[in-house]
């Protein structure tokens, strides 16, 4: 069966240097000349690596934040982009590998509590 495109043909020469014992890619390009990368389907995405480094500032700076105030702040910083709350919230989660969790509900501290607190400072010093 003949190749029937240049990438095919790449991979043939690639696999058969490979099957050669050559498996550095610095000693494959040498022998077959650049071997291009085949390009990435699917749509680009809407946050550059900039924009989501500006998110992750954002977050790191007041980690109590919305999506939705960041996203405004977003659109506000660079106004020819209209981004979602929902495509940040995906950035934040994929992206940024950040987890959505709520604060622990915990009991406010008694006044016996605060004079334990106080009185075992107090010796501890």
């Amino acid at each position: 069966m003949a190749p029937t495109s240049v990438f095919e043909m790449q991979r043939l020469t690639v696999k058969e240097l490979w099957n050669n014992n050559i498996r550095k890619p610095s000693e494959i390009i040498k022998m077959t000349g650049s071997v291009e990368h085949l390009p990435v389907p699917g749509r680009p995405l809407v946050l550059t690596p900039k924009k989501r480094r500006y998110l992750g500032r954002l977050l790191k700076n007041d980690n109590a934040t919305t999506s939705a105030l960041m996203t405004t702040k977003l659109n506000n910083l660079y106004p020819d982009l209209n981004v979602s709350t929902r495509t940040v919230q995906r950035t934040l989660k994929n992206k940024l590998n950040y987890i959505v969790c709520r604060p622990w509900s915990v009991p406010l501290l008694k006044e016996s509590h605060i004079e334990a607190r106080l009185q075992w400072a107090l010796n501890h010093i």
